[in-house]
């Protein structure tokens, strides 16, 4: 059960509609997650530019942003961030046994590519110290250009950020 009651669709802020409206024509419904921020306008809002922002904008494969993603949240033990994402990078092209290997495991896997495993590290290394070691950034910009690399750590950091909200508030997977 979730900390604080979810805004539903009608009892959000009044900035906060635009965002519920957009974001109900892409998914379909609105993300309890934005329901938890639909009390607050401007969080709303700030939210719904993040999340376009990551899903519509970036110049990474879908691919490698459900790594990096991911990777957070099964760290961050978020149910809610890992099974949004789970589907979102079966969406990219990725199975179940890569998805459950995202974390240490995946580090050793021949199954990840030399940059798909620099994403991995940094993602775990940010995650658990704030910042990645010298050498899992110089694995990283050996593997993309810098623009993506910017990337990955946006992704990264976003994943924390929302996390943050989510395992805060219990925010709980919708049915």
């Amino acid at each position: 059960m979730p900390r604080i009651p979810y805004a539903e669709k009608g009892t959000e802020a009044e900035e906060a509609t635009a965002v519920y409206a957009q974001v109900e024509v892409e998914f379909g419904f609105v993300p309890n997650l934005l329901k938890v921020l639909g009390h607050s306008g401007p969080a709303t809002q700030a939210m719904g530019a993040m999340l376009d922002n990551l899903f519509h904008h970036l110049s990474l494969t879908p691919r490698i942003r459900e790594m990096a993603y991911l990777t957070v949240a099964k760290f961050n033990q978020c149910a809610y961030c890992v099974g949004h994402h789970s589907f979102f990078g079966k969406q990219a092209g990725m199975t179940d046994e890569e998805i459950a290997l995202l974390g240490e495991s995946g580090l050793t896997s021949s199954g990840f590519s030399e940059g798909e495993k620099a994403v991995i590290r940094f993602a775990l290394e940010t995650t658990k110290n704030i910042a990645a070691s010298d050498d899992t950034h110089t694995e990283l910009q050996k593997a993309f250009p810098l623009n993506q690399v910017v990337e990955i750590a946006y992704v990264v950091a976003t994943a924390n950020f929302i996390q943050r909200i989510g395992k805060n508030f219990g925010i709980e997977l919708e049915q």
